[in-house]
């Protein structure tokens, strides 16, 4: 099988399925950042600067006017339509051929076991509960995609008897940068370092 990973979507669908044409890919990753937003209601939910809220290719594909030429799953990172995910909870088709892998999921796609977590780590709120509800206010908005501990709990219990193949997240494992080229990161991204230096770059609960 012919896997293919983006990093965040940001909702350029187009885009990223024309850049994949003619690869033979069977199956695309979306590591976040989709931008599920089928509407205005959708975006008012999208947390960021107003700027940013523009319906883009999404919205077509839940319509049915484009379908997705690949097998898609994503997960949630931390620009999303909150209102839209949240129905989604445990994961679903948000439209054909694209599915959301939920806040906390295993998926298995041909041979291929695949789990993941959506979010990323903010320790004010990785003990609550989801205790956000419409209608969403600014802070709602910003913890709604906070990483909850019994999120987590729930994939700790895979056992070796059904290892993954591949584990996706938005929020970087923290110490993920030591398995590759700390010094060129860190010149790429100068404003990395302090983090890295107090090993404080990323998710913990990811890393577990």
């Amino acid at each position: 099988m012919k896997v293919a990973i983006v990093g965040c979507g940001h909702g350029s669908l187009d885009l990223i399925y024309a850049s994949l044409e003619k690869t033979g890919t069977d199956l695309l990753i979306i590591c976040g950042d989709f931008e599920a937003c089928r509407n205005e209601m959708d975006l008012s939910c999208l947390a960021g600067p107003a700027k940013y809220h523009v319906l883009k290719d999404y919205w077509k594909y839940y319509k049915g006017i484009s379908v997705a030429p690949i097998l898609t799953i994503f997960v949630g990172g931390n620009h999303e339509a909150a209102n839209h995910l949240w129905e989604l909870y445990y994961g679903g088709w948000v439209a054909n051929n694209i599915y959301f892998m939920g806040y906390a999921g295993v998926v298995r796609v041909g041979d291929l076991r695949i789990g993941g977590v959506s979010g990323i780590f903010d320790a004010r709120d990785y003990k609550k509960g989801h205790l956000e509800r419409v209608p969403y206010n600014e802070s709602f908005l910003r913890s709604n995609y906070h990483v909850r501990e019994c999120d987590i709990w729930k994939l700790k219990h895979l056992t070796d008897a059904n290892r993954l193949d591949i584990m996706v997240s938005h929020d970087w494992p923290n110490g993920i940068y030591k398995h590759g080229n700390t010094a060129d990161l860190i010149k790429k991204c100068p404003h990395f370092e302090p983090s890295i230096q107090k090993g404080a770059l990323g998710s913990d609960p990811s890393m577990d």
